[in-house]
């Protein structure tokens, strides 16, 4: 369960030994509780910087695609996208193979596969079979589509600022004491007490550590791409004395 944002600065606060806020008072805090606030979402906004693929912000997303519409938008909150997790599902109307779909870089598509886009007209639309990276914060498909195939795919959010006493943090519970570490650093700074801030700096950047072995650092099987191929070819000579 996470934590929602008053009890997060109520923590913070305790620690620098002031008055906490209650649900009622939480919008119009002032002064170091107001800063206290701003702490919070500082530091949460580093640990997820420094952490943008945590499993805690991926995120399950299905684009419905428009026939003659190759190009589409990712969502606003968007930080990084798995391009491994592209998979077209079946249509019934359309009869197409739900299948995952290979990614390719912008500079492939547009060297083998834009000008055949360009040129099919809507006779040349067909279920997609490839994924591909555009120069923008967009995904595109070809063959454009002729259907309203479902694009289902991953990717890991950025989310907005905690606001409301009420919002929680993605971060779960047990970090909890390292969101206030980060925040005890802007907190420090605004005392002007900066080795305290740099003793709970090293702190901070201990803890995010710690997130980053538990969470990242668990490979679960590492797949080989390499592609074995024959030590002999197959147009060899055999030589006879």
């Amino acid at each position: 369960m996470s934590t929602t944002y008053l009890a997060l600065t109520n923590d913070l606060l305790r620690r620098i030994n002031e008055v906490q806020l209650t649900a009622a008072n939480f919008a119009t805090a002032k002064n170091v509780q107001a800063i206290a606030k701003d702490a919070i979402n500082n530091s949460i906004r580093e640990i997820l910087q420094d952490g943008h693929q945590f499993p805690f912000l991926k995120t399950a997303q299905s684009q419905t695609l428009t026939s003659g519409t190759a190009t589409y938008d990712f969502p606003t909150d968007m930080a990084s996208v798995d391009w491994d997790t592209f998979y077209v599902s079946q249509l019934t109307s359309a009869l197409n193979t739900a299948k995952s779909l290979p990614v390719i870089s912008f500079e492939e598509y547009t060297q083998n596969y834009r000008a055949l886009d360009d040129s099919s007209g809507t006779g040349g639309y067909s279920a997609p079979s490839i994924v591909y990276q555009t120069a923008e914060e967009k995904f595109g498909v070809t063959p454009i589509p002729d259907a309203s195939y479902i694009v289902d795919y991953i990717y890991y959010k950025f989310p907005a600022d905690l606001n409301l006493e009420s919002d929680t943090t993605l971060i779960p519970d047990r970090f909890r004491y390292i969101v206030v570490d980060g925040a005890m650093v802007y907190m420090m700074r605004f005392r002007s007490n900066e080795q305290s801030a740099q003793i709970h700096n090293q702190k901070f950047q201990d803890g995010i550590k710690v997130m980053r072995r538990l969470l990242l650092d668990d490979i679960i099987n590492i797949r080989s791409t390499v592609i074995n191929r024959s030590k002999f070819s197959s147009n060899a000579v055999s030589l006879t004395t």
